[in-house]
């Protein structure tokens, strides 16, 4: 399965279409949430009294029945991913907070030349910026801001991208100085991308703050301020790409610490480091990438990276303020980074001994709630 993701460039008529549906089905969800809440009522229930509900709704009628039914189904994964333990309880969602739907099937949707069609709303234009292979399965219609994309999911054969250029295994350091420093001694410079729109942001949400509430000027700048974090998102998600695919193509085994991230965001003197560093978006983009090229990522236990010799295994103190690791046993000096990269190559390397002949990360979906499981599990598996 691989999902392409296209820029759409709709009508003023169709955007107005698109953003009904969206406000439908956001409805549609806090209403489903709230029966769910009152009776118990389970997602084939809800599924069969939405049937009554499209007759006799005109807004319900006009959205497509399996977008509707998609909604369904979104509020039933929440429920699942609330009782695994890996989200807190559905909530209600106010304006702004729903911002896709989701055509299940083909049947709800199809490309003519250079034009998607959706149904109930029409020949929507698209950029096609590559081919698409494969069998074509959901396609799910997002608004960003003020932009609007579609991603396609296709059925494809398990190809793969590209070989692997090097059979090697490398061990990952992220931190905030560097963004990622490898055992072999190269080192990722972090980009600060934060500290570059920082400035704006702040000037943007004073500016917000002084609006009347429900004021033209108040959403005008709340819109400006949207598009400044957009910017940062869009600048981390792109650095993230272009590192994850020069270690999924260059290094066979890519072994990360498997650090806690919600917990050291505590930390409200590093949390915005941490964050615009997006140490997690790395891991998980080059555990795919790694996936379909053949490799496979190794998360280890991050205690004593730092402080341990990658020589001699001689525990050295330090802190945070020192860069330089100088071994007093065997007189090992090097950067404190690649020290810590070292450990961690070491530790997956063992790890994988211990657990016998390594599989590649599997992304099975086992049932309709598996996706969830899998984000949280899909570094531990063999």
């Amino acid at each position: 399965m691989i999902t392409y993701k296209f820029r759409l460039y709709p009508t003023d008529a169709q955007a107005r279409l698109m953003n009904d549906t969206i406000e439908t089905c956001r409805l549609l969800y806090n209403d489903l949430l709230d029966d769910r809440t009152r009776t118990g009522a389970r997602a084939f229930e809800q599924k069969r009294a939405l049937t009554v509900h499209r007759r006799e709704n005109k807004f319900l009628a006009a959205v497509h029945s399996q977008v509707l039914q998609d909604v369904v189904f979104r509020l039933d994964k929440a429920y699942g991913a609330f009782y695994a333990g890996l989200s807190r309880f559905p909530k209600f969602k106010r304006r702004g907070r729903y911002n896709s739907f989701t055509y299940p099937q083909p049947g709800g949707f199809r490309i003519v030349g250079k034009r998607l069609r959706l149904s109930k709303i029409g020949l929507v234009k698209v950029k096609l910026h590559r081919p698409i292979e494969g069998a074509l399965k959901t396609c799910t219609i997002i608004r960003d801001i003020d932009q609007w994309y579609a991603c396609i999911s296709c059925e494809t054969e398990s190809r793969g991208f590209a070989a692997l250029k090097g059979d090697r295994p490398v061990g990952v350091d992220v931190g905030l100085l560097n963004f990622a420093t490898l055992s072999d001694g190269r080192a990722f410079e972090n980009p600060r991308f934060l500290s570059g729109s920082v400035e704006r942001i702040k000037s943007l949400q004073k500016q917000l703050s002084r609006k009347r509430k429900s004021s033209n000027k108040r959403v005008k700048v709340k819109v400006r301020l949207a598009k400044a974090w957009r910017k940062v998102r869009r600048q981390r998600d792109d650095f993230a790409h272009k590192v994850s695919a020069e270690l999924a193509s260059e290094y066979s085994t890519v072994v990360f610490e498997e650090l806690k991230i919600p917990n050291m965001v505590k930390n409200h003197n590093l949390a915005s480091a941490i964050m615009d560093a997006s140490w997690g978006q790395l891991r998980r983009l080059t555990a795919y990438k790694a996936e379909r090229r053949g490799g496979r990522v190794i998360l280890v236990n991050p205690s004593g990276t730092s402080q341990k010799c990658s020589g001699c295994g001689a525990v050295v103190p330090k802190g945070l303020d020192e860069r330089t690791h100088s071994c007093p046993s065997c007189n090992l000096v090097l950067d404190r980074d690649v020290n810590a990269a070292r450990n961690i190559l070491a530790a997956g390397l063992e790890r994988a001994r211990a657990e016998g002949q390594p599989l590649l990360i599997q992304r099975r979906r086992t049932s309709k709630f598996a996706p969830m499981k899998q984000e949280a599990n899909a570094f531990r598996r063999w």
